[in-house]
């Protein structure tokens, strides 16, 4: 089959179906682009409602199926007055556009930018305006299409024929595409048109909603068959001769199938769609030769019905009807609820991690109290959050503590002093020891602190409290990530217990200023103390220092300078540490933030997941709705037991988890933190990564865990499905019954029309062929129950010819009918429209309802969709039978039976002169009995007369005139008062008098 596909939407009826098509694909696909097969849209349309790429109607399953701007057309045009004002500028326009007062009336009731609003003729003077560029857009789709190397393409083209736009663009936009692409057997265009309905919603009638479906028919019919070609709107405005074809069948369809379902009009487009799915995309894997064949009218006589007599063609048969249903474990849809489930799951994992074994992950945090874990001594100190780190007591970056030069204030002190004291006693006198320590000690404070001073050390590493501050955020978020990547913390968890470190950070710097006064205050107290001790010094005497007065006094002392240098080391670290912190909280607090918006996003990917899931699997499966396109045949209470007994899987779900946090981690390459994280991952990276994984882990799960066949919910067969609820024959053929009943055709036939024998109808021509299909996959392990299956299918179809093919897909079975080769007089509602297109041309203002109703002409001209009754036939032949006995064509002569009858002379193949007899003596007689055959040979030996000039010219036109106006009071006068055909003579009189005129 063909794989290229072109689907060309007209008006709102036309864009809708592109719509459904669009989410029956990605429903089916989870994509837009099943494989095998290449589809192009083009949407056109005067109002741009179904136009917005943020139209939510065009939504399914969460995503958007909405149309690129390069596949719509929006066919609006604010400057018709003035087109009409410069024809001789639009050569596509100026011959079809009709009378410039009737369309000053219709445009000076539009307001702004004109739509087609039920006036077929306005739909095609917009589409005029666009028609070049209607051609450039479907040329160059099309091209994309055969950049696959296929060059064969069928066009699908779907409108609705009750409004102004689609049904007054259809025939361009057949004949525009047949232009193009002459070759019917390599270009394939199928129409898809929706019949109006015969009592629409309230305020969809504006006035030509039910005509305008009579006259796109009647246009469309005679299209089909040669007999109205329409002007080049795209072109010079020429007649399109050339047409071969223009369109290889049309089907046609209604909101009330055959068996009597009836839809709403707002589901029809999900019908079309699923017919069209499965034309395109299922038949890539099915060998379904039948249904091409009837598409294009190769399963029968395809010839149109005739004039009597003759080959010349009324009445087209390319018309089809079509049904489809089908019945389907929807395995994708259960296969994304458990999916969503796991994902959801996993997303609350990393979340907020409180796992509850009745409920699974629950979608709140647990009450731990963090602050308390913050501050406690072993944290603080392993974060680098300690009063030593913050004093830079103790080192922050690796560098800071080499070569074993950092060491913590305290210790500092008491290692220097001691040193100093040890060296000053073994190598100098003892009365300048006091002395020459403090002097080393205070060079060491003021140039020699970690090789700077104290003051200059603390100015220096000023400098770089950036990088420390960095240090510890990354220390800290190394450790939190960690433990979020292996599933021990949640996200919202290492917010708030980073969030508790900001609190306990602020409240220490709070402090600060009481710790420098503290400080300040105990160097006060050792410095008096200081002095105190070097009075006592100053008294040490010879006895004294003999009796070891001296070295007590000076470790006294020594003691006394190691705190003092200690406590004013630490001054200068606490005034270090106010300006720190800050720095250092900025940068937790940029952690924080980053820790809350990976945690919004995660909020955000859980609200999705909900929402994915309560698309999914919520119907009510007690009862079969066969309205429904898709007969969903599961349990979804089955759907939703066994994915609560994965979800509360404990093992399953610490395993799943951990899949997912090892997936999102593979995306963060070396770079192990939420700020990459927040990079790296966006929300929809984010629900792609869980998305896909939950999809392998849900299955794998499903496989692990779920042994039951009954319980399974992936990889089932509709056949055991089948069986499974319908072991009973009795019960299955119930089911099956109403199944085929709704995959009925969406046209409804009149049975009488369809019997109808007439001349012009050929005898062996069968109409109305239908061909019902059954794709059922295969099932060997079931091959008593597929047995059964096929005989009651075959029991409950009526039609003879049935098939069933062998389906690629296990999960689903598709039932379609397809009726072709029916002229469109045996479709019931056309009886209907014809009657409500007779009121609106026969109205107040003819001549306007006919230029609104037909896009060229007055549809006057148009071959007739239904075979002549008796009364239509009078009409029709009654002027002429009046003609010929003016012209003396017609006269009395004894018939076989001896009898006198009204006869015309004929000549046949040799010339010999043969009388055809009119079955009647006189005119009224033979009126009433003429056949039609006889009837158009009277019109046709007139016509040829009439043709002739002489007629035409005084005084022969007049001397005519006065024979028939004779003939018809002579007759009138013979009929009784009564008689209605005392009022039609008159009638037909006058026509035969504008024939003579050449004004009929």
């Amino acid at each position: 089959m063909n794989p290229n596909h072109m689907i060309i939407g007209l008006g709102g009826t036309g864009g809708k179906i592109i719509r459904a098509v669009r989410k029956t694909i990605f429903q089916e696909f989870r994509s837009l682009n099943p494989e095998d097969v290449s589809i192009g849209y083009l949407y056109i349309d005067s109002s741009d409602e179904l136009m917005r790429l943020d139209d939510p109607t065009w939504k399914i399953l969460g995503q958007s199926v909405q149309l690129g701007p390069n596949s719509q057309l929006h066919i609006r045009c604010s400057n018709l007055s003035s087109i009409l004002e410069n024809l001789t500028n639009y050569p596509g326009i100026r011959p079809w556009i009709g009378d410039r007062a009737i369309w000053n009336d219709i445009l000076g009731g539009i307001v702004g930018d004109a739509i087609g609003g039920q006036k077929r003729r306005l739909g095609r003077f917009l589409f005029a305006n666009h028609a070049t560029e209607f051609c450039d857009r479907l040329t160059s789709q099309v091209r994309e299409l055969q950049a696959g190397g296929e060059t064969s393409v069928t066009f699908h083209v779907c409108t609705g024929l009750a409004g102004g736009t689609g049904s007054g663009t259809i025939l361009d936009v057949l004949c525009q595409i047949r232009r193009l692409y002459p070759d019917s057997l390599q270009y394939r265009i199928i129409g898809y048109l929706l019949l109006p309905e015969e009592h629409p919603k309230p305020n969809w009638n504006t006035g030509n909603y039910h005509a305008n479906g009579y006259a796109a028919l009647a246009e469309l019919n005679a299209l089909s068959i040669g007999k109205f070609v329409p002007c080049n709107i795209a072109g010079d405005g020429g007649k399109m001769t050339g047409l071969q074809t223009p369109f290889n069948g049309a089907y046609l369809f209604t909101t009330h199938n055959e068996n009597g379902l009836a839809l709403s009009v707002d589901d029809i487009p999900n019908v079309v769609a699923d017919f069209l799915y499965q034309k395109i995309v299922t038949v890539r894997k099915v060998n379904w030769a039948s249904l091409a064949r009837q598409e294009n009218a190769e399963n029968g006589d395809g010839m149109p019905e005739t004039i009597p007599g003759t080959n010349v063609g009324v009445r087209s048969k390319r018309w089809l009807a079509f049904g489809v249903k089908r019945i389907a474990v929807p395995e994708e849809e259960i296969a994304e609820y458990l999916a969503y489930q796991f994902a959801r799951q996993a997303a609350l994992q990393l979340r907020y991690n409180n796992w509850s074994e009745t409920e699974g992950y629950l979608p709140n945090a647990k009450n731990v109290d963090l602050m308390s874990y913050v501050s406690a001594p072993e944290q603080l100190e392993r974060w680098l959050l300690s009063d030593e780190h913050l004093l830079l007591s103790s080192p922050v970056l690796e560098a800071d503590g080499t070569q074993g030069r950092w060491q913590p204030i305290g210790r500092y002190w008491t290692t220097v002093t001691g040193a100093f004291k040890q060296d000053i006693e073994e190598r100098e006198e003892g009365a300048k020891w006091l002395d020459s320590l403090k002097g080393r000690l205070e060079l060491r404070f003021s140039d020699q602190y970690r090789g700077h001073g104290v003051k200059a050390f603390y100015q220096t590493v000023s400098a770089s409290a950036r990088e420390r501050a960095r240090e510890i955020r990354q220390k800290l978020e190394r450790e939190l990530f960690g433990n979020w990547r292996d599933g021990a913390r949640s996200v919202h968890e290492i917010s708030g217990l980073v969030g508790s470190v900001i609190t306990y950070l602020r409240n220490r710097s709070e402090r600060f200023d009481d710790d420098v006064a503290k400080a300040k205050a105990q160097e006060e107290a050792l410095s008096k103390k200081l002095k105190d001790q070097e009075k006592e010094w100053a008294k040490v005497g010879v006895i004294s220092d003999m009796f070891g007065k001296r070295k007590r006094l000076f470790d006294i002392c020594a003691l006394t300078l190691q705190d003092l240098y200690a406590c004013r080391t630490r001054i200068e670290g606490w005034q270090f540490a106010k300006k720190f912190t800050p720095v250092l909280l900025e940068e937790i607090t940029q952690l924080k933030a980053e820790l809350d918006r990976s945690s919004a996003m995660i909020a955000e990917a859980v609200k999705n997941f909900e929402e994915q899931i309560a698309e999914r699997c919520v119907e009510d499966s007690s009862q079969v709705d066969y309205r429904q396109q898709i007969i969903r045949f599961y349990d979804p209470e089955l759907v939703r037991i066994v994915t609560r007994r994965l979800t509360k899987d404990a093992r399953e779900q610490l395993t799943q988890t951990q899949r997912v946090r090892s997936a999102l981690v593979a995306l963060l390459g070396d770079k192990l933190d939420f700020r990459t994280f927040n990079e790296r991952i966006n929300k929809t990276t984010f629900l792609d990564v869980l998305e896909n994984q939950c999809m392998e882990n849900a299955k794998i799960s499903h496989n692990n865990l779920i042994e039951s066949t009954k319980e399974r919910l992936i990889g089932v067969s509709i056949i055991d499905k089948l069986r499974d609820r319908y072991g009973d024959r009795q019960a299955l053929r119930l089911f099956i019954d109403g199944i085929v009943k709704a995959a009925g055709n969406y046209l409804i036939f009149n049975p009488d029309e369809i019997k109808r024998s007439a001349p012009g109808i050929n005898p062996a021509a069968q109409i109305c062929v239908s061909n019902f299909t059954v794709i059922l996959p295969k099932a060997p392990e079931a091959e008593d129950f597929v047995k059964m299956l096929r005989e009651i299918f075959w029991e409950c179809v009526q039609t003879t010819a049935r098939e069933f093919l062998d389906g690629s897909k296990p999960n689903e079975i598709i039932l379609t009918s397809v009726t072709n080769l029916f002229p469109l007089r045996v479709v019931q509602l056309l009886s209907f429209l014809r009657a409500r297109y007779l009121e609106r041309v026969n109205g107040q203002n003819p001549a306007r309802a006919r230029m609104e109703l037909h896009i060229e002409g007055d549809g006057q001209s148009l071959p007739s969709l239904f075979l002549p009754s008796r009364g239509e036939l009078q009409e029709r032949i009654a002027p002429y039978l009046l003609l010929g006995m003016a012209l003396g064509l017609i006269a009395g002569r004894e018939n076989e039976r001896g009898a006198q009858e009204l006869a015309m002379l004929t000549k046949d193949e040799f010339g010999f002169e043969t009388p055809l007899f009119l079955e009647g003596a006189t005119i009224p007689e033979a009126l009433a009995n003429i056949p039609e055959p006889k009837a158009l040979t009277l019109e046709e030996a007139v016509g040829k007369q009439l043709a002739d000039p002489e007629i035409r010219r005084d005084p022969k036109r007049n001397e005519l005139t006065q024979k028939v106006v004779s003939l018809v009071n002579d007759l009138v006068r013979q009929l009784p008062p009564t008689d209605p055909r005392g009022k039609s003579l008159p009638d037909w009189g006058r026509k035969a008098v504008k024939l003579l005129r050449g004004e009929g």
